[in-house]
């Protein structure tokens, strides 16, 4: 039984209408709730277990459940959106969605998940204010995360939106505990990648700031087999990384740019 291939067209149409319908004119305008509320979907923050956020259908009328854990504005606001994706194009698909952190960073996987994430991605980040922000720049946590704050957006969906969008060659990378947690690449990029749970070795600037460095305010270049030596074959190309500590979650996000 082959898997069908998600509708991302569809999805980021989707997001696009409703943006339109609200008059979302700026960065980080609509919201979310109130969306929710005029599709007849009631958003309850608590009350939630095992999962990110759920999503329950019962003919007309949904529930979307937010794990109270998800403390950050922005973490909350994609996983709202994320659900109303579910809502509004999967209802002949299940009625009941169970979404974990990993769903929520699914692009390429589940057809389902990976239209919910488009949908969301684009709600929160309307391609006529985002694009023209970010479309010459260069790799930048620091930009990026203003216009995460703009966009009331969480620095994730901020990197991967740009990492998606971008013309250069970059992972986003979560660090914890000295280890990669997870790991998101350009998809058309060079064919490198992390391993789950690979150890962060010295050379990198993650290992630096897990040692006590001040995270740097731009890239820099780093030796590559810091991040690479797991690799089946030599890689010689050139590396710039970028991290900052962020201690709410106990961990590093790190961005990676492949240069050549």
């Amino acid at each position: 039984m082959s898997v069908r291939k998600p509708n991302l067209i569809k999805a980021q149409g989707e997001a696009f209408k409703l943006n339109k319908r609200y008059a979302c004119r700026k960065p980080g305008s609509l919201d979310f709730e109130d969306v929710a509320f005029a599709l007849n979907v009631l958003v309850i923050h608590g009350g939630l277990k095992g999962a990110a956020a759920r999503l329950t259908r019962n003919n007309k009328e949904g529930r979307i459940r937010v794990n109270s854990r998800i403390q950050q504005e922005g973490a909350k606001r994609f996983a709202i959106g994320h659900e109303l994706g579910h809502w509004l194009m999967h209802e002949s698909e299940d009625q009941i969605f169970m979404c974990t952190s990993s769903d929520l960073r699914d692009y390429h996987q589940s057809p389902l998940e990976a239209e919910a994430n488009y949908f969301a991605s684009e709600l929160l980040m309307p391609t006529g204010l985002f694009r023209p922000m970010m479309e010459k720049s260069e790799p930048d946590l620091v930009r990026i995360s203003e216009w995460a704050g703009l966009f009331r957006a969480s620095l994730t969906a901020a990197t991967l939106r740009f990492i998606r969008e971008s013309k250069h060659d970059c992972i986003a990378a979560s660090i914890k505990n000295g280890r990669v947690e997870w790991s998101w690449r350009k998809q058309d990029g060079r064919r490198v990648w992390l391993k789950s749970a690979q150890a962060v070795e010295p050379g990198s600037i993650a290992w630096e700031i897990q040692n006590g460095r001040a995270a740097p305010e731009q890239m820099e270049a780093v030796d590559s087999d810091a991040w690479f030596r797991h690799l089946p074959f030599k890689f010689s190309g050139e590396v710039q990384e970028q991290s900052i500590h962020m201690p709410q979650y106990g961990s590093i996000f790190s961005l990676l740019w492949i240069t050549s």
